[in-house]
């Protein structure tokens, strides 16, 4: 009784200190993301003028490859024989101080079971990170519903962790797209879209449900175009991805350079999406499914993100042939067990929160294939 009371009082200065924190944070929050909505308007406005006027020139592809792109890509390399390194939460901007002194406190009250630097991460701006040679990008997603006119942003937390290059999901992919036309060679990328469920919502703030997956499919054609490449792509004359995989008939990465792949992270709605089209040739992404749904016919991306988990069913899973997603790591987690077994796993997305970075502020442990190349074959 004694050693509790006096954790208690040791530990008082911090609980005070953590609850007059989390109530500023709010203000804090909000008024960096008031600068960001500008930012990212700004910046694509000046991303559209730079590419208009040729001062940025494309990226080498090749260099980014772990082995001999050209000679990979001319003997028919498919989309599942190929291995991309992706960035988590590929739109989170420096928190806010007030974000970071609450991190600190509540690390303090978990004895470091939160990591005090949590509050450190940022990523860098899309453009940045496809620069870098990253090819599978994350995007959170929150829905507002305005008497019908519905819009898609992009943040972590509302309220609480707003930091975003994002915010404007449709001048995301803009930002995306206009990459993709700078750089018409690029390897094919894909967007996992992570629908969020909310603490604190906003004023006009909805749950995804399957109304807006249709009014995401309907932005996502609208401003990726002919860059967007669907589940009928894919499939070509195939009936279902069952199908097709029993075949063993990815598609070709020579067919599918220069496209943007859209992965609907699995949420409330997946079932419902499904369900409009089970073959998934009308819509516009791909369901993303458990590891548990490998044999379903609509099954293509699954999400595998224990790497350990994934080795003890490499042969059952591979033998499926579907496209499978691990995390190498968390921010402030990155033990090296953890990393050696996604880089010995047959994952096509292997994601991390350490990937290489143009700005040259990577700490000492960067993700990559060797030499900050970023995509390689598959391992099997």
């Amino acid at each position: 009784m004694i050693k509790f009371l006096t954790y208690i009082i040791k530990f008082i200065p911090v609980l005070i200190s953590t609850a007059i924190t989390f109530v500023s944070v709010f203000p804090a929050s909000n008024e960096r993301l008031a600068e960001e909505i500008t930012e990212q308007v700004q910046r694509i406005e000046a991303l559209e003028e730079a590419y208009a006027s040729n001062r940025i020139a494309p990226v080498d592809e090749a260099s980014f490859f772990a082995g001999n792109l050209k000679e990979e890509l001319e003997a028919g390399i498919k989309f599942n024989e190929i291995s991309f390194l992706a960035t988590h939460n590929s739109y989170q901007s420096e928190s806010t101080e007030e974000i970071k002194k609450l991190y600190s406190n509540l690390s303090s009250l978990t004895f470091g079971i939160l990591p005090e630097n949590k509050g450190d991460f940022k990523s860098e701006t899309l453009t940045d990170q496809l620069n870098s040679g990253i090819r599978s990008l994350e995007i959170d997603i929150e829905v507002f519903d305005r008497d019908g006119d519905v819009s898609f942003t992009c943040m972590h937390s509302p309220n609480l962790e707003m930091t975003t290059t994002c915010y404007d999901f449709e001048l995301a992919l803009k930002e995306i797209a206009l990459w993709s036309e700078n750089n018409p060679d690029h390897l094919p990328i894909t967007v996992i879209l992570e629908p969020k469920g909310f603490f604190i919502p906003m004023e006009d703030m909805k749950k995804f449900s399957i109304d807006y997956a249709d009014e995401m499919d309907n932005a996502l054609r609208s401003t990726l175009g002919e860059k967007l490449f669907t589940p009928a792509d894919m499939l070509r004359d195939y009936k279902s991805f069952g199908e097709m995989r029993e075949a063993d008939d990815w598609c070709k990465v020579s067919d599918m350079q220069g496209k943007v792949l859209i992965l609907l992270h699995d949420c409330g709605a997946t079932e419902k999406y499904i369900s409009l089209d089970p073959s998934i040739k009308s819509q516009a992404m791909f369901p993303m499914l458990r590891q548990n749904d490998i044999e379903r016919d609509c099954a293509s991306f699954i999400i595998a993100n224990d790497p350990a988990k994934l080795l003890k069913q490499k042969d059952e899973i591979t033998e499926s042939k579907v496209i499978l997603r691990t995390r190498c790591d968390s921010f402030g987690n990155a033990p090296q067990e953890r990393f050696e077994q996604a880089m010995a796993t047959p994952a096509h997305i292997i994601s991390t929160d350490y990937p290489p970075r143009t700005d040259n502020t990577a700490e000492n442990y960067v993700v990559s294939f060797g030499n900050r190349t970023t995509v390689r074959r598959v391992v099997e």
